[in-house]
């Protein structure tokens, strides 16, 4: 999680080039049969899930969850496991103001076609805790998904920001990635995702932008609190540039989970940071703790970088 806005307090309504080159280049021979259709299932998926909350149908809204998912929302604890997601699920839906819907900018199939993540924008309606009337309020969110026995896919990390971001297109943006070369070794690329964490968080507190920005996939998109979401190498240099000038900056992270995709090229990562900034409005160092999710993509030269990291804010 490598959080590097400057420091904003998440208000509003609760929802469930520095690069060296070195990254895998895209595959502009299209997906095959087989990506295709995993990546149309993981589309509808997200179709059914928008109906099914319309519906306001709390088990098959839980039922788009693993049974260990996980569902990571600002300002409010992580709720993880069937029967928490439920009675989460349950209070939410009963406002009879809520209203969310969502739309995926982009959707990245591992080789092995069985592990996925989505990234999109939302738009909730919900009844203002204070006033009781509907307060709308909007974001972005990543989803990660795998494909279980019965061939569905379900959500492990479900992970929203209040991170403005662009206007979702028609449809959204499909990749299938191409197997890396070698042999697998899960083990192996789990260890390598926790020491490079451990290497980035050393890089925060060296505050060298430039190391900062080696951690990126030239095309990633960052999401944070309350700040616009950063697409791509140059906007992504610019925020960290600027956020080291902040003598008060102070960014600790590691991550409590790494999952590797079976074809070794997509991984995600879910911890906890702690970040201490100057507040921009009383101009003092203020510190908020939060969770985070970095979806990782392997590279040609077998590094990992990430490609889509965001954060949210515990209470």
């Amino acid at each position: 999680m490598k959080g590097f806005a400057v420091l904003a307090v998440t208000a509003g309504v609760v929802v469930p080039a520095l690069l060296s080159g070195c990254s895998k280049p895209a595959d502009t021979s299209g997906p095959s049969p087989d990506a295709k259709k995993a990546l149309d299932a993981v589309a509808a998926t997200e179709i059914q899930w928008v109906s099914d909350l319309k519906a306001k149908d709390v088990e098959k809204v839980v039922s788009h969850y693993t049974a260990s998912g996980e569902l990571l929302l600002p300002g409010q604890t992580p709720s993880k496991n069937t029967d928490v997601l439920r009675y989460v699920w349950r209070q939410t839906l009963a406002d009879p103001n809520y209203r969310l819907e969502f739309k995926a900018h982009r959707i990245e199939m591992a080789a092995s076609n069985d592990f996925a993540y989505t990234q999109g924008t939302y738009t909730v309606t919900a009844s203002d805790p204070k006033t009781h009337a509907p307060s709308t309020s909007s974001g972005t969110y990543v989803t990660v998904y795998k494909k279980v026995a019965n061939g569905s896919w379900k959500a492990m990390e479900d992970i929203v920001a209040t991170s403005a971001g662009p206007a979702a297109p028609a449809t959204p943006a499909m990749v299938a990635d191409t197997p890396p070369k070698g042999p697998i070794d899960t083990a192996a690329d789990i260890a390598a995702i926790q020491a490079q964490e451990k290497q980035w968080a050393a890089d925060w507190a060296a505050k060298d932008a430039a190391k900062l920005a080696a951690h990126y996939d030239p095309a990633a998109t960052v999401m944070q609190p309350g700040q616009a979401a950063a697409t791509g190498a140059a906007a992504i240099a610019a925020s960290l540039a600027e956020a080291v000038k902040d003598p008060a900056l102070k960014l600790e992270f590691s991550p409590d989970v790494v999952n590797v995709a079976p074809s070794g090229d997509l991984a995600f990562s879910r911890g906890k940071f702690t970040q201490t900034a100057t507040d921009p409005k009383t101009h003092k160092p203020a510190t908020i703790h939060g969770v985070y999710v970095t979806v990782y993509r392997k590279a040609a030269d077998g590094s990992w970088k990430a490609v889509q990291d965001v954060a949210t804010e515990e209470p």
